[in-house]
């Protein structure tokens, strides 16, 4: 039988807002045959440096390893809390989501850092400082402006200021007091207002999503506010962005809330340990049953090698993005079936490219998928920067641009062309290699080479 942990860090009592959610996943574990207990994560004692690599006692009884652990504690997570996820990641153990995850989400600015950093959309953000300087604030963000503290959940610690007037009376009245508390300054995403979406996902994949929407006409949607869900169907943007967002976060179960935007969506919010009465009953889903199916199908699924880099730009173009990839893999079960798929949209892909350059300039779609992707391309706009990446990355990097290389290079005699168009087409596609090498930070070459030769004498 799978066995499993709740890290929950309040009393079940059901008045709590959470705890309604951690019974449902204990339900949905009997049902299934998972054992599911709840623990305190303050009530552990850790021996550290002992004679035995698991030594870990609750209520000073000795405890077994389990196989997973789920932990609910979101935003709240404590040093103690992350101290002893540590300690059982060190050991193992399947956390779901990871300590160092859960840090980083719990700090809304960091969250907001790691987003940008990947080139994903947010709002506008200055991290609040005294004494403020309310001209910098007019000028980068305007008003009204969104003031957030540091860690939140549920909507709570986030208040609009209408003006420059009400935004002077909240500095002042902050910087007296001497509060102490970090905030966050945002603008105000007008679209969006009283509304934006919460999508779901689990193991990298979108289960659900729900509109929130404020019944009283105040900006914030949140359920636990008084605001409605309705179920949603996320545009394939939207999923996507959820998507990433859940892989540049590393998280394999988060709540992405999402605004939108006069010119698309910004992601606004990240949560490692989503509510989800609201969805349950917008979507009809049963989160957690989804959540511990997911668990119990990859539990014993080898660890995955690390992802190779790549240029979310090309998996734009020639899957629309990561989730397109992964919904190849959900339709083909067979790995035959698997390469057929990747073959025709890497074929479709080239294709397109070809009539990017062969087309007239009138008939050329600059607005479409491989349009804008081979533009970021050309531009310089990709999102990956090669040279940030460690050894084993680089290696892979070079592997993965070989690999295409040379599915590039035999491509036009597949498709017929002439041998003097397809021999300069190879030759063509053999450069990037070599374009690679030339360009690689001092050092680089002669590892990926070595790693190339001892994979090749494998």
């Amino acid at each position: 039988m799978l066995r499993g942990w709740i890290l929950f860090h309040h009393e079940l009592d059901p008045a709590i807002p959470e705890v309604p959610e951690v019974l449902r996943f204990q339900e949905a574990a009997s049902a299934m045959g998972i054992d599911l207990t709840v623990y305190d994560p303050h009530r552990f004692d850790l021996i550290v440096g002992g004679n035995e690599d698991w030594a870990v006692t609750y209520n000073d009884s000795p405890m077994g390893r389990p196989d997973f652990i789920i932990c609910r504690t979101g935003a709240e997570t404590d040093y103690y809390t992350l101290a002893l996820l540590r300690h059982f990641e060190r050991r193992g153990v399947r956390l779901i989501n990871g300590p160092a995850t859960i840090e980083r989400v719990a700090d809304k600015l960091h969250t907001l850092q790691s987003l940008n950093r990947a080139g994903l959309p947010i709002p506008r953000t200055i991290l609040g400082t005294f004494p403020m300087d309310v001209d910098l604030v007019e000028r980068e963000l305007g008003f009204p402006v969104i003031v957030k503290t540091l860690r939140g959940t549920r909507g709570a610690g986030v208040l609009k200021c209408e003006n420059r007037s009400q935004f002077e009376d909240l500095a002042g009245l902050l910087e007296s007091a001497e509060a102490k508390a970090d905030f966050i300054l945002q603008h105000y995403v007008r679209a969006s207002h009283g509304r934006d979406v919460r999508v779901l996902v689990v193991g990298g994949r979108v289960v659900a999503a729900m509109e929130r929407r404020s019944l009283t006409g105040g900006f914030k949607s949140n359920v636990s506010l008084g605001g409605i869900g309705v179920a949603y169907n996320p545009p394939p943007e939207m999923a996507e962005l959820a998507v990433k967002a859940a892989d540049i976060l590393d998280l394999d179960i988060t709540g992405i809330d999402i605004l939108f935007d006069e010119e698309g969506y910004r992601i606004c919010e990240a949560n490692s340990a989503p509510g989800f009465q609201g969805l349950e009953r917008a979507s009809g889903l049963d989160v957690p049953s989804t959540i511990l199916e997911w668990v119990a199908t990859t539990q014993d699924a080898p660890a995955p090698a690390p992802a190779a880099a790549e240029s979310s730009v090309l998996a734009d173009m020639i899957f629309g993005g990561r989730s397109g990839l992964r919904a190849i893999t959900d339709r083909n079960e067979h790995f035959r079936g698997f390469a057929s798929a990747m073959g025709v949209r890497l074929f479709g892909a080239s294709m397109s490219c070809l009539g990017q350059a062969l087309a007239p300039a009138l008939l050329v779609d600059t607005k479409s998928r491989t349009g804008l992707g081979l533009r970021a391309l050309f531009e310089g706009r990709s999102r990956t920067d090669l040279s940030a990446l460690d050894d084993s990355e680089q290696e892979r990097t070079l592997i993965v641009v070989l690999a295409l290389a040379i599915w590039a290079a035999i491509l036009p005699w597949i498709a017929g062309a002439g041998a003097m168009a397809s021999g300069f087409l190879s030759l063509m596609a053999l450069c990037f290699p070599l374009l690679y090498a030339l360009t690689a930070p001092s050092g680089r070459v002669g590892r990926s080479m070595s790693a190339l030769a001892k994979s090749g004498r494998g």
